[in-house]
């Protein structure tokens, strides 16, 4: 088998010092050279390194899409503790949009707090800048992350034995469903590699089941009762045709790419975070064609068969129904799964940045779930 080889973009604003480390037989030396992060007095970080080959001009257009991420230091190398908590975040944008940088702001605090933190790009969804890319190659680039993160060890100096696994919005659907799938890789049938254990995980905001009703009336109403842009959105991604098939064929994809599917009593602690602003009437319409009548969101029950009665209105955060909270944690409890969780009055990803008790509460889990999982 042909090994990866992986090419590490060297920083042209390294500080001296900068270390060299060989990696493997065939793969090029692994250069970090950390650079000082502005009101910072501690965190260093690393940008643009590389996980895998896709990269500009070589697989892809699109800077966002390419395997590369950038890495979050606690102290120079050589400085760090070898037992240094590691965290790897997978950025959110609706599964089309985003980039590693957007939580930088976070990941310098976690640096500051004794984290090692690598924010990863990963392979969008977007017909007009980069294909029509589905879950199964996101997580396949996870995949290829977590496969890479031995060799940033050696290269580091430190030891990574097992990581938390975060991420926000489509980010934290995401890192939730990789997750699950280590206990239960049959679901999906990926042939993940899952090369180093999920202590705990981590959602900010992530949807726990796609095809519920309520997730996708939050979503028309987002996209202002726009069918295809939302749906059509869901229906490429769990790796169907829009148009092309009944609406509970692709629910019934959306159910299997929902990390509630795959839950069960081997999944790793898990640590959710939801907002709760408002909500939506089921009375909003929508137009499944270009010619179609006008049908209202309550009419979405119906499509997919279901015998519930729909309800008059959808919590929401703004973009996601608070049902995907209600869904996860009943769920968790249900399997026996370790959990700590928290809803909050404010908007979309934002409860990070809103109250400053979160982030602190964050950190206290993942220390606890990093730490519990050595015993």
């Amino acid at each position: 088998m042909k090994k990866t080889t992986y090419h590490v973009v060297f920083l042209t604003l390294a500080l001296s010092g900068a270390h060299v480390f060989a990696v493997g037989v065939d793969t090029p030396p692994f250069r970090l050279s950390p650079t000082k992060i502005p009101e910072c007095t501690k965190a260093l970080v690393c940008q643009d390194l590389q996980y895998g080959g896709r990269q500009v001009g070589k697989g892809t257009e699109q800077a966002n899409s390419a395997q590369t991420y950038d890495l979050y230091l606690p102290g120079n190398i050589g400085e760090i503790d070898r037992s240094a908590p590691f965290f790897l975040f997978v950025h959110g944008g609706a599964w089309k949009r985003g980039n590693k940088a957007g939580y930088a702001k976070l990941f310098s605090e976690m640096a500051e707090q004794g984290f090692v933190v690598a924010s990863m790009n990963y392979v969008l969804c977007n017909d007009k800048r980069g294909g029509a890319h589905t879950f199964a190659e996101m997580l396949a680039d996870i995949d290829a992350m977590v496969s890479h993160l031995p060799s940033l060890a050696k290269a580091a100096g430190i030891s990574i034995p097992r990581i938390a696994l975060g991420g926000n919005s489509a980010g934290g659907h995401l890192v939730l469903l990789y997750a699950y799938d280590e206990a239960n890789p049959s679901a999906l049938g990926l042939g993940l590699k899952h090369a180093l254990p999920v202590a705990c995980v981590f959602s900010d905001c992530g949807p726990s089941d796609l095809a519920s009703p309520e997730f996708i009336v939050a979503g028309l109403d987002w996209m202002k009762g726009s069918f295809k842009n939302w749906y059509g959105l869901l229906c490429v991604l769990a790796g169907g045709q829009y148009g092309k098939e009944d609406v509970r064929v692709t629910v019934e994809r959306l159910a299997k790419y929902s990390p509630i599917t795959l839950l069960n009593g081997k999944c790793p602690p898990t640590i959710c975070l939801y907002g709760a602003t408002g909500s939506v009437k089921t009375t909003g319409t929508f137009k499944r064609t270009k010619d179609g009548t006008a049908e209202t969101y309550a009419d979405f029950w119906k499509l997919v068969g279901s015998s519930e009665t729909p309800p008059k209105s959808v919590g929401m955060d703004g973009i996601v129904a608070t049902q995907n909270y209600v869904t996860l944690t009943n769920g968790l409890t249900a399997a026996g799964v370790p959990f700590a969780a928290r809803l909050e009055p404010y908007p979309h990803c934002k409860m990070l940045f809103r109250n400053p008790e979160t982030r602190p509460w964050l950190y206290e889990n993942l220390r606890k779930y990093l730490k519990e999982t050595t015993k």
